[in-house]
């Protein structure tokens, strides 16, 4: 499996005991072009560069300390990160949300729909989106066997991206909240906790997810009818405001303000690195906190997996040689990363498959201090996890749209 993320080294959980119930996830893809470095890292030092020398060569002190200072702002631009992202990611961020209409609905034309028998969300473009709620406690509580049953899900995953398929995206939802109050519990201050697990399948016609789990052997999976759909999205604001794709939202640059609820989201930076089990993330999914933790899936077609691939290993192999001339000694994460690269090529030559995941954790709330609260415990949750959020600063309209299922496409 292959998680895409953002920069920085994961974070690994302890490895588990039983070897034999261990998955592991791929490293993250880091996106540059020469030595890792972005479009904008290597813009920003190439015009540093050139400033140093314009001022050096211009003659005089002023110019001399304006080209310095020039540079020292280039590099610092290219070199220093903000908040889990470069000062050059940053720019695109703050034009798109200063320009962009921050008023109304998350999803304007979204609906419900119940057609031909089956309960849908309805988008836009035309696509449709089915859930199936999952009525169990984990993965072991599926069969005897859940190690079996992980590998139907992944034989009906891959036939869902087989070739000549239409584009299908799957998305696995954990939804939380407050719960009833504890038998043993005679305080009102915890009033326990509650979660939901959802499989939505978004495709050009409705599926009914539901039978189509039952086929692969998975059960307990009941299908969403029209009312599970309406509440599913109106519980996510206060109740008589409407659902939470219709409702009027006012984007602010650290969350969603709705009429009587605020909102944020975080998306997945950081995968773990080590070896994980099949419990990885159960902190985030487990909390008296109204989260919506939307995991996205997209099958990759395994020609275009073996590319990507083999793109990586090249691009490291001459990043491998830039630092050997330089005088430089390869770091351990960099030779660890090239075991791993090397490894999954010949899993893809083997013939074996790639699962590309989007995570993405919105957070709902009362009020701002409410949010803020529960945005602390989500990242401790995470870092317990082995997991790195980074949160969509300027980008949370986009970020909450993502945790409603079907609507983020990997």
């Amino acid at each position: 499996m292959t998680g895409e993320g953002g920069r920085g080294e994961a974070r690994g959980r302890a490895r588990p005991a039983d070897a034999a119930r261990a998955f592991h996830l791929g490293r993250a893809e880091r996106r540059g072009a020469v030595l890792g470095w972005r479009p904008g890292q290597a813009l920003a030092a190439a015009v540093g560069a050139t400033a140093l020398v314009a001022g050096l060569g211009a003659g005089g002190s002023a110019a001399a300390v304006l080209g310095v200072l020039a540079a020292t702002v280039a590099v610092a631009i290219a070199l220093v990160p903000l908040r889990g992202r470069g000062l050059d990611e940053w720019l695109p961020v703050a034009a798109t949300h200063l320009a962009r209409v921050r008023g109304g609905a998350l999803c304007a034309g979204a609906t419900v729909h119940h057609d031909d028998g089956l309960a849908h969300l309805r988008w836009p473009d035309g696509t449709a989106t089915s859930l199936a709620a999952l009525e169990h406690h984990g993965l072991r509580a599926l069969a005897d066997e859940p190690g079996a049953r992980g590998q139907a899900l992944a034989a009906w995953l891959r036939g869902l991206g087989g070739v000549g398929q239409a584009p299908t995206a799957v998305t696995f939802l954990t939804v939380t909240g407050p719960g009833p109050l504890p038998r043993h519990e005679v305080s009102l201050a915890d009033r326990g906790m509650a979660a939901r697990s959802y499989v939505a399948v978004s495709d050009d016609a409705p599926v009914d997810v539901a039978a189509a789990l039952r086929a692969v052997g998975v059960d307990g999976a009941v299908r969403c009818e029209l009312e599970d759909l309406d509440e599913l999205l109106a519980a996510r604001v206060a109740p008589g405001m409407g659902t939470l794709l219709g409702v009027d939202l006012v984007a602010r640059w650290r969350c969603l303000e709705a009429p009587a609820s605020v909102h944020a989201a975080f998306v997945v930076e950081e995968w773990s690195g080590g070896d994980v089990d099949d419990e990885v993330l159960t902190a985030l999914c487990v909390s008296a906190d109204r989260r919506t933790v939307a995991l996205s899936v997209r099958v990759e077609e395994l020609t275009r997996a073996r590319h990507r691939t083999a793109r990586l290993r090249t691009v490291a192999a001459a990043d491998d040689a830039i630092k050997a001339r330089g005088g430089f000694l390869d770091s351990s994460e960099s030779l660890r990363d090239a075991t791993r690269d090397a490894e999954r090529a010949h899993e893809l030559a083997a013939g074996h498959g790639s699962l590309r995941l989007v995570g993405v954790v919105a957070l709902d709330a009362d009020d701002l201090m409410g949010l803020e609260v529960g945005a602390a415990r989500l990242l401790a949750d995470a870092a317990a996890c082995g997991v790195r959020l980074r949160r969509c600063d300027g980008d949370h309209r986009r970020g909450v749209l993502a945790s409603v299922p079907g609507w983020c496409v990997p």
